[in-house]
């Protein structure tokens, strides 16, 4: 029988160490596993400008400085209408970008930065990383398709808030002075004006002035009718006269006159909505020159929409008197 051999080598030993949960969730960090998040969302619309934006930079710098910073970069991404979008990779291409060339207006801004910090109990630099979103450029399609293909209701809220914080994190005391700090700049900022006046009431009350419209035009028009009828056909009052032709003839007259009412109804409700629909919002963003020429057309286009819409009801009502008042005038003339 064959003896084994003996070559001298050693088996592994088992090492055995202890590891804490904030060493084990900086490791699989560094290994790119998903980290702690702490997300805030906000609501308010505010103005934001470049100066604004810069305040922001600063202040979270100003909350860097605070712990033994490694090494950070910033980057801007920047939304327009039109789908075009505009991404800095750094904040001096941000500085270096010549604003008053770019004709599209902002629709929303993402700010990031990438950050390693040294902390404590920690032998390497712990990567966090700040997101901050302000403004919305979803649209009512985007929104309608994220609530049917995710099954996450917080991307839902994310998506349609004013804008978001959100802060990916191994030390939990830092994302919360951080956020703490960005809410405390964001309200600060000057709200958005919103609709007020005679434009507030028809923009809360359009579907009830769409109704309203839909419903008692076609009952208008056959309250006209009537009015002229009962004044020029003596058989229209004449009990006795109701043979089966004549009501035939009232039934046809009657729904005929009806669907017409219907039909310009629809057409007056539908002008109605577009104007309403029309209406511009103040601009939330100062900071392309589209953004000035649509702070300028905000309030000429409101002025216009409104004017035209008080001028087509002073008109509707004058012709309304008109057309009642015109029976008067046409017996006076036959008698």
């Amino acid at each position: 029988m064959n003896e084994p051999l003996n070559t001298g080598e050693q088996l592994p030993v088992k090492i055995e160490n202890k590891f804490s949960v904030d060493d084990m969730k900086a490791f699989f960090y560094l290994m790119n596993a998903k980290p702690d998040t702490s997300v805030q969302l906000l609501k308010e619309t505010k103005k934001i400008t470049h100066a604004d934006i810069r305040d922001l930079n600063e202040r979270v710098q100003r909350k860097l400085q605070n712990h033994q910073l490694v090494g950070q970069i910033a980057s801007i991404n920047l939304h327009f209408d039109k789908g075009k979008i505009l991404d800095y990779g750094s904040w001096a291409e941000y500085e270096r970008e010549n604003w008053k060339t770019i004709n599209q207006t902002t629709e929303a801004i993402s700010i990031e930065w990438d950050i390693q910090i040294k902390l404590p109990r920690y032998e390497n630099p712990q990567r966090h990383t700040i997101k901050v979103r302000i403004g919305n450029s979803f649209t009512p399609k985007d929104v309608m398709e994220l609530m049917f293909q995710s099954d996450n209701p917080s991307e839902i809220k994310e998506s349609m808030s004013a804008g978001i914080i959100k802060v990916d994190f191994i030390d939990q005391v830092i994302a919360s002075e951080i956020i703490e700090r960005i809410v405390n700049w964001y309200d600060g900022l000057v709200k958005v004006p919103r609709p007020a006046g005679f434009q507030k009431r028809l923009i809360k009350h359009k579907r009830h002035i769409v109704g309203i419209t839909n419903t008692f035009f076609p009952v208008l028009l056959l309250a006209i009718y009537h009015y002229y009828f009962i004044a020029f056909c003596s058989w229209g009052t004449d009990l006795t006269n109701t043979s089966l032709a004549n009501i035939q003839l009232a039934l046809i007259i009657f729904i005929s006159i009806y669907f017409m009412g219907r039909i310009f109804a629809s057409i007056i409700s539908n002008w109605i909505k577009s104007k309403i629909d029309s209406y511009k919002y103040h601009p939330e963003f100062n900071l392309t020159k589209g953004d000035q020429n649509a702070f300028e057309e905000y309030g000429t286009t409101n002025s216009v929409i409104t004017k035209d819409i008080v001028q087509k009801l002073i008109i509707s009502v004058i012709a309304m008197l008109i057309t009642f008042g015109l029976r008067e005038g046409i017996n006076y003339l036959l008698n």
